[in-house]
């Protein structure tokens, strides 16, 4: 709640989703602002996704893990990340009401949104109406285009689908850096390691899963970044597994205990779809041919 003391302040909304390249754009409007108005940029997000409160779904996962996105729109020039007490009462405010429910909270000089910004109950609120609200009320409103890249516009849902689909080099180029799975190593039924390739088997993964497959991986451990395989998927080949889910992770050259660890794992290139082999042997063949392909990897 502001105070007598709180100084001048401006705010992004959004979801932030991943803080692809049309985030990023949305953060710099916010600092330009921000330096204008002489006011403190502030980022105003959620903590659960508002689809998952509004429709009353299943959880829905994140292309990020909320913690890593709020350190990203740090480090994009807020100086402080807040998040709306968005819930089912919330979101039956009309725009108006929400328009009055940021200036109580906020000593608003302005209001960045994209142009395609929606708010309050039903989303009938837009950018014009805020607009027209800032005019009469006091504060900015910037509103910033859509970002395009690859023949389309920069979002949340482009980049799922281009998960989901396996073309996670478009998807890297939207987001602008390499997608990430967060996990922590679990132990496994060590079958990588009978056929001469250990794996990191990663659990608790909060984000949004890609297809399917074999992936080229960039995995950095402390001070040093491996070049890694990473298979995703069910494990078809072995016939007493339980061929549940799970994401398994070879690193090039590392030696160590990674187990109870967290492990971040960098997606740089889909390689195959994840297939049955005959035989552990031509499994094993096959892993050593997906490697030498891991090894050309940049490691940046």
């Amino acid at each position: 709640m502001k105070t007598d003391k709180t100084p001048a302040q401006v705010v992004a909304l959004g979801v932030f989703d991943g803080v692809h390249l049309g985030h990023q754009a949305l953060l710099r409007a916010l600092t330009s602002l921000a330096k204008r108005t002489k006011s403190q940029p502030i980022a105003l997000t959620f903590l659960d996704h508002p689809e998952h409160v509004i429709r009353k779904s299943k959880p829905i996962p994140y292309l990020l893990p909320r913690q890593q996105t709020f350190e990203l729109l740090l480090n994009l020039g807020a100086d402080e990340v807040h998040f709306l007490p968005f819930n089912k009462a919330f979101s039956h405010k009309s725009p108006v009401d929400f328009i009055y429910w940021l200036l109580v909270k906020y000593k608003l000089k302005g209001v960045v949104v994209g142009t395609n910004f929606r708010f309050g109950k039903g989303a009938k609120g837009n950018v014009a109406l805020l607009k027209r609200e800032g005019k009469r009320l006091g504060f900015k409103v910037v509103a910033v285009p859509p970002v395009k890249r690859l023949g389309g516009i920069v979002s949340s849902s482009r980049i799922r689908a281009m998960l989901q689909a396996g073309k996670i080099e478009l998807a890297n180029q939207l987001m602008g850096r390499p997608y990430e799975l967060d996990g922590v190593v679990a132990h496994g039924k060590h079958i990588g390691h009978k056929i001469g390739f250990p794996t990191a088997n990663l659990s608790q993964i909060p984000q949004v899963l890609p297809k399917d497959g074999v992936y080229a991986c960039l995995v950095p451990v402390g001070k040093k970044v491996y070049r890694a395989g990473m298979n995703l998927g069910h494990r078809p080949t072995f016939k007493d597994d339980d061929h549940h889910r799970s994401a398994e992770v070879h690193m090039v050259g590392y030696k160590g205990n990674l187990y109870g660890k967290p492990l971040s794992v960098r997606l740089m290139k889909y390689l195959r779809p994840e297939m049955k082999f005959k035989t552990p042997d031509l499994l094993a063949k096959q892993i050593f041919e997906d490697l030498c392909v891991v090894l050309s990897l940049k490691v940046k």
